[in-house]
């Protein structure tokens, strides 16, 4: 009894491994799809497997057009000032091109509607042989019909012209020019919003080297410390923990500037992309201390958002947009009404025919004829299923949406119109209490710098009035940027357009 049951429990062992391995190989067959699921020939234009990298073939000729070869615009030697940047921008960065472009579509698409009112000529031409078995009475031909075969050409000029369409056209001719002026906007918009950048780059780049220069006489100051303590230790009046504590401000100041110093790079990347140049490209522009001053606000916040109202060029863009919509909304409408239209036709059959009738023939002989024709066609559809029902409803959802979006730009502009004028006056009004500061900070550690050195002062107290002279000439730095980025974003959300006239080339 023994025997047949290691029989059985190695044949249900064998069974259950059998069904493992089969559940295994479907499941990893259902999980990974199997590579002869597609022909050969497509088979080995992608990767193997879903884990192995797809080999590329070679790629020369996209790689390619990915490199530049046009030279840099940037002169190496050359200090720009801002208007210079802008212009240069302007001219050299891509995204221009790209609205210019957008811009030379819409016009050749109000082309495009304006070619439908001409009428269309065609020339058509059939040619070849033809065979054709006409039925007859057997009182005329036994045989019950006769054969007629011919051997031509049928060339033939076609005219069709549209005559009434009930307003499609011109609805259309109307949302192509709204259409057009839109894009003509967007394009001068992109030109505000690359001056725009330009700007902020370029106000980014020299506050940090501005802020380099701070720094710099911060660390002067902190070594100028450190040299009075020295010079007190030396003689008895200092101690040696006063002296640590020098040196460590001093190199705190040190870490200080070569953090600034950092951030050097960064803003001169953000500089090349602004302008549309490589990154890699040298760019030298004037000091911080060279900009003009910010002009002051002559009007109220209400009449700059009037101005902004009638200046954004994307506003007016999205009331073109408006009017675009609605014309198209009229040119669903008008699918419902008829077209009337002028055809005519003229030519002639070349070639020759035979009858057959009987089993005799005629022979070959001339059926050269001239034929024309003119008359009007009328089409109207009666049954369309709805398709022009919901032409209609999407047409009428488009309008609403641009409508919406009217309001929330709108909303939107006054905000930032709001926002970047209470900048520009809380930035005029704390430049002056920032200078203020400075001139007291200094003063102060000047009297602590005097004080400590003839040993009337406490270090304590110096390094306390070097802090505060730094942190007021920084706050004094960050003002005066924050209010060249508030009148540049003011200008911005107002639409005015950056003077670029002193640049060269124009």
């Amino acid at each position: 009894m023994l025997i047949p049951k290691r029989v059985t429990a190695t044949m249900g062992a064998v069974v259950l491994l059998y069904s493992a391995q089969t559940a295994s190989a479907q499941e990893s067959s259902q999980q990974s799809p199997s590579a002869t699921d597609i022909p050969e020939r497509y088979r080995r234009q992608v990767a193997p497997a879903p884990s192995t990298y797809w080999k590329s073939p070679a790629l020369h000729d996209y790689t390619r057009v990915l490199k530049s070869t046009e030279a840099p615009l940037i002169d190496a030697n050359k200090r720009y000032e801002l208007p210079e940047l802008i212009d240069l921008a302007q001219r050299v960065n891509p995204e221009t091109r790209v609205a210019w472009e957008a811009a030379r579509r819409a016009a050749l698409g109000v082309g495009l509607v304006e070619s439908e009112y001409f009428p269309v000529l065609a020339i058509s031409a059939l040619g070849g042989y033809e065979s054709l078995g006409i039925a007859i009475p057997k009182t005329v031909v036994s045989d019950g019909f006769f054969r007629l075969d011919l051997a031509r050409a049928v060339p033939a000029l076609n005219l069709k012209w549209l005559l009434l369409d009930f307003g499609r056209r011109g609805s259309a001719w109307d949302a192509a020019k709204e259409r057009l002026l839109a894009a003509n906007l967007g394009f001068n918009r992109k030109h505000q919003q690359i001056a725009f950048g330009v700007q902020r780059a370029f106000y980014g780049l020299t506050s940090i080297r501005a802020r380099i220069a701070v720094a710099q006489s911060s660390l002067d100051a902190a070594r100028a410390v450190q040299e009075a303590t020295e010079i007190r230790l030396n003689n008895g009046l200092a101690t040696r923990p006063e002296l640590a504590l020098a040196r460590q401000q001093t190199a705190q100041a040190t870490f200080e500037f070569e953090e600034v110093l950092d951030k050097e790079r960064d803003a001169l990347v953000t500089l090349a992309e602004r302008i549309g140049v490589q990154p890699t490209t040298p760019i030298q522009v004037t000091d911080f201390s060279a900009l003009p001053p910010a002009a002051t606000l002559q009007d109220s916040v209400e009449k700059t958002i009037d101005r902004a109202l009638e200046k954004r060029p994307d506003l007016i863009a999205k009331v073109a947009a408006l009017r675009a919509s609605e014309a198209e909304v009229s040119r669903a409408r008008a699918a419902y009404w008829p077209t009337l239209s002028l055809v005519g036709s003229v030519g002639s059959l070349l070639g020759n025919a035979r009858v057959t009738a009987d089993g005799r023939s005629t022979g070959w002989f001339g059926a050269t004829q001239p034929s024309y024709g003119i008359g009007l066609s009328l089409e109207w559809e009666i049954f369309d299923g709805g398709a022009r029902q919901r032409r209609v409803e999407v047409a009428e959802s488009a309008r609403r949406t641009a409508q919406d979006e009217i309001t929330a730009t709108r909303d939107r502009a006054v905000s930032d119109v709001w926002k970047a004028y209470t900048d520009v006056k809380l930035a005029f009004r704390r430049l002056d209490v920032a200078a203020a500061l400075v001139d007291a900070s200094q003063q102060s550690y000047e009297d602590s710098l005097k004080s400590y050195r003839v040993g009337l002062g406490t270090l304590t107290d110096l390094l306390a009035a070097r802090r505060e002279l730094s942190r007021a000439r920084f706050v004094e730095l960050d003002t005066k940027v924050q209010l060249l980025e508030s009148s540049a974003a003011l200008a911005f959300s107002t639409g005015e357009t950056p003077d670029t006239r002193t640049a060269p080339g124009r």
